[in-house]
């Protein structure tokens, strides 16, 4: 595909957003892009159980070659690359730019995700794929069921997973980094109704892959707990920079403001998935791509 040429639709990231986005515009027969920088957290799955017309599961990898077919069977290719910025012109196309190229279009769909804050646990990426560490409870939950898990995280977002986590039948602790005096009563007591306990100090040092347990915690007090599973819940970063830099408004944590056909706050700018909604989940990003691309589809 020609740099200089002016496309329909440059899409900036190749996950289940992109890349649906881009079946779309394919099938649209729109000239499409999809500008990757291999970022996407569906690399990191091992194994996703609730998308739809996999009743056994589907390892992420996999999941996301089989996407990446789709979009190049009907003629939108990937070039892997960075991009570092993206101007709006005059006549309102966009320009985006990388190290060593640039690209123009009409229209921009972002779908550049967003990221967890990761604690600092060694071996972290083998206890991802092993099970014993998670960080989506919508997606995983199912499977702790009769577990003992622990949810890493502090006050309101560490509180709230602890609550949803205790839903499926598991013995669920939260580790709560020293700010449980920042709960109300109200909000203590709902945790003690859902058999939630709390750890009586913050932790000290967290051991993955221990046999015999999984994860091994050893709190500042010197006591130590055994879990199956440890969900952290420290947040997350919204790959929001491109669209903030354009002017989009963005929540407090980078997670983009957009309508109800996906359009941030910047005229022909959209975002579709994990960069524009907290339900991070591979059939909400696949949805906001059918929305955005129809609407981008629509406008030309």
């Amino acid at each position: 595909m020609n740099q200089q040429e002016l496309l329909d639709c440059l899409i900036i990231g190749g996950g289940a957003a992109g890349l649906t986005a881009a079946v779309y515009l394919g099938r649209y027969r729109r000239r499409a892009l999809v500008l990757d920088c291999g970022g996407s957290r569906l690399r990191k799955i091992p194994r996703t159980r609730n998308v739809p017309g996999f009743p056994d599961g589907i390892e992420g990898p996999a999941l996301l070659q089989r996407m990446q077919e789709h979009a190049r069977k009907y003629g939108v290719p990937t070039t892997a690359t960075e991009v570092q910025r993206i101007e709006r012109l005059a006549d309102g196309t966009f320009r985006a730019e990388s190290a060593d190229a640039r690209w123009h279009a009409r229209f921009v769909l972002l779908a550049t995700g967003a990221r967890d804050v990761e604690p600092e646990i060694d071996g972290l990426h083998a206890a991802m794929q092993a099970g014993q560490v998670r960080y989506c409870p919508v997606c995983d939950g199912f499977e702790t069921q009769g577990q003992r898990v622990a949810v890493l995280g502090r006050a309101g977002h560490g509180l709230r997973e602890s609550l949803f986590i205790s839903g499926f039948g598991n013995q669920v602790t939260w580790l709560s980094m020293a700010t449980q005096e920042e709960v109300g009563l109200q909000e203590l007591a709902q945790l003690r109704e859902c058999g939630v306990r709390l750890a009586e100090s913050p932790p000290h040092r967290i051991e993955c892959g221990v046999e015999g347990c999984g994860v091994r915690v050893e709190l500042q007090s010197g006591q130590v707990l055994e879990f199956d599973t440890l969900y952290p819940a420290l947040g997350l970063h919204h790959a929001c920079d491109l669209a903030t830099a354009l002017g989009a408004r963005s929540r407090p944590d980078g997670q983009l403001e957009v309508d109800a056909h996906q359009q941030t706050t910047v005229d022909g700018l959209y975002a579709a998935g994990d960069v524009a909604m907290d339900l991070n989940q591979i059939s909400v990003a696949a949805g906001h791509a059918a929305i955005a691309s129809t609407a981008i589809h629509n406008r030309l």
